[in-house]
């Protein structure tokens, strides 16, 4: 193994400390216990995990490996634009900030941030199978922590059962089993009043 230079660890150390900046980027998600809102770190690596527990329960047929990759990076760009819920009305414009930061990341560390837009790209285009898995966990995980926590997150924003099954009509595409687990819980938490029955 080649020795690297000074300068290469010194590019190394300023593109791993850029990204350290996405622990302090907040989501409206509660960690397990409710003490405290989750990080974009946190939710990227556990979205990774997810992928990998995933992989041991159903029959799954894509690059792993890849998608892992991706899982890690796909929340990179709220480095710069920050983290807004899924169900907010303008989360769609908020994709120009994303790829701005993405390529203020390249334009910084090219070497190393280029397979990082790459797989943000592809992850945002949403036409891999890869892609799919990607954000089929990253819409299930946001829902999971809402179960856990007794609907917190879903009650301060007062979202509906509708919000919640729009938002997650790519699971019941390509995940219907899950969807199926989903629809279940969908209904106790209207039961509950964790969800607004609209």
């Amino acid at each position: 193994m080649d020795n690297p230079g000074n300068n290469d660890m010194d590019e190394l150390f300023n593109f791993l400390m850029a990204l350290d900046k996405l622990k302090k980027v907040h989501r409206r998600a509660y960690i397990f216990d409710q003490s405290r809102n989750e990080n974009s770190a946190e939710h990227s690596w556990h979205l990774a995990i997810s992928l990998i527990a995933l992989k041991t329960r159903f029959a799954i047929d894509i690059d792993f490996y890849k998608a892992i990759k991706m899982a890690l990076v796909h929340d990179i760009c709220e480095i710069g634009a920050g983290d807004i819920s899924v169900y907010h009305p303008h989360r769609a414009d908020k994709i120009h900030q994303e790829r701005l930061y993405i390529n203020q990341l390249l334009t910084a560390h090219g070497q190393f941030a280029t397979e990082i837009k790459s797989l943000w790209e592809e992850y945002e285009a949403q036409q891999s199978a890869e892609s799919h898995w990607v954000k089929i966990v990253d819409r299930l995980l946001p829902f999971m922590m809402n179960i856990n926590t007794e609907g917190k997150c879903w009650q301060e924003q007062q979202i509906k059962r509708s919000q919640v099954l729009e938002i997650n009509q790519l699971v019941a595409q390509q995940a219907p089993e899950i969807y199926r687990w989903m629809l279940k819980k969908i209904d106790r938490a209207v039961q509950q009043g964790w969800l607004i029955d609209a």
